[in-house]
């Protein structure tokens, strides 16, 4: 949301003698502007061999004062011009001058700028020591504005709030022997299919998660025919894949199976785990170059052979599944920010820092740092951190930084208090 501010100055009527066009003074964060357009005239230097407009900020107490512009009626008198403050580029003479002057400079803001005004002061220096000031010209005025500081909660990007994760499971679901017909009270294939749905409904359960795919994978032991297990790991592992995606609406192409004819890696994990005193040979032929065939032919050949078939073998049968999905990220900076505009809300500023303290540093952390520091009243902690997110390429912020920033020299409450 964009800020507007309130009108920062007010320009007032000139009078007719008035050498002035056009003038104002301008608060932009901690610093005051001033910008004047100052009409000369050689009518100023007449009986004078010089003469200076010196402008300056006061309230009557409190002064300071700009760059003066000066003019010399003959090159013998420039030198005058130096006890004025007059740089060179400042300074004409009477023959080349110029018909309008832009004085424009700023200086840090003060908070007895509150109500100050531009004034313009003639000085002249005139023949037989006769100098001094010809004028005071009030040319602009400064009237702080009352603006109660409300915030602007920002949207964060959904998407970076979120991230990737996958899980992965292992079902061991029995079929028959050379089967491939799904039986779901079959030994123990009723708590083992659970296992994969209950990990698709707690993730579907989640609260802002999207489930990106599920892929189940089948495979079969390395046991008896190739030819036979490729038919059997496909087979099963379609079964449970209709069986899944039987279960849920989700769209086409979300569920994916594949299967692995042979759990060779399985194997070789039982084998290198094992106390088995020729385990390097065992090792050697699960890594050689046979064919599966003829591997598990000298396998069968082992003296290990029996312990493989029974306690190894049987597992390797199985399923497994993994499920990718989108969910929140609570270490993002976007999250945390998001949380802590929901505290501001709420108006629990303690929470809000809590979530803001440890959400980084770039420009929407700093954005609703300044915001939080708005709402507690810290106009010079709030400045600051709008500043950052101003430089960091937040718009909103850059308002918001003009504006609290004069909230530093005004009443504790922010605005025009009784």
């Amino acid at each position: 949301m964009k800020r507007i501010l309130l009108a920062l100055s007010i320009l007032l009527p000139l009078s007719a003698l008035a050498q002035t066009q056009s003038a104002c003074l301008k608060r932009v964060g901690d610093e005051m502007k001033v910008k004047a357009d100052i009409q000369l005239t050689q009518q100023m230097l007449k009986g004078a061999k010089t003469f200076v407009l010196t402008p300056q900020i006061t309230d009557g107490e409190n002064v300071v004062k700009l760059s003066p512009v000066g003019m010399y009626s003959k090159d013998k008198f420039y030198p005058n011009l130096s006890a004025y403050g007059v740089a060179e580029k400042a300074a004409y003479s009477k023959k080349d001058l110029p018909t309008v002057v832009t004085v424009e400079e700023s200086v840090p803001y003060d908070k007895w700028m509150d109500g100050a005004r531009l004034e313009l002061v003639h000085e002249y220096e005139g023949c037989c020591g006769d100098s001094g000031v010809e004028e005071v010209e009030e040319i602009a005025k400064y009237v702080e504005k009352c603006i109660e500081f409300t915030p602007a909660f920002r949207t964060m990007d959904p998407e970076k709030m979120k991230k990737i994760e996958t899980i992965t499971g292992e079902a061991v679901i029995d079929f028959p022997v050379n089967g491939t017909a799904l039986n779901e009270k079959y030994h123990n294939n009723t708590a083992e299919l659970a296992k994969i749905t209950n990990s698709i409904d707690q993730i579907k359960a989640a609260k802002e998660t999207e489930i990106l795919d599920v892929v189940i994978s089948g495979t079969a032991s390395p046991e008896g025919k190739y030819s036979v297990n490729e038919r059997l790991a496909a087979g099963r592992t379609q079964a449970v894949y209709n069986y899944v995606v039987a279960k849920y609406d989700f769209p086409n192409g979300l569920i994916k199976s594949q299967s692995v004819p042979e759990n060779w890696a399985g194997l070789r994990k039982f084998v290198e785990a094992s106390s088995f005193k020729n385990k390097a040979d065992l090792l050697d032929i699960i890594d050689g170059s046979l064919e599966a065939d003829a591997k598990e032919a000298k396998l069968r050949n082992s003296a290990n052979w029996g312990a493989i078939r029974n306690n190894c073998l049987p597992y390797l049968r199985s399923t497994t599944y993994s499920i990718t999905f989108k969910t929140i990220d609570y270490e993002a900076t976007e999250t945390k920010v998001d949380l802590a505009y929901a505290e501001m809300e709420k108006g629990d500023y303690e929470k809000a820092a809590e979530y803001l303290a440890t959400a980084g540093d770039d420009a929407e952390a700093e954005y609703a740092r300044g915001t939080l520091a708005g709402l507690r009243k810290d106009w010079k902690s709030a400045s600051y951190h709008f500043k950052k997110a101003c430089d960091g390429g937040i718009e909103e912020a850059c308002a918001y930084y003009q504006e609290v920033s004069r909230y530093q020299y005004m009443n504790n409450c922010g605005k025009c208090c009784d």
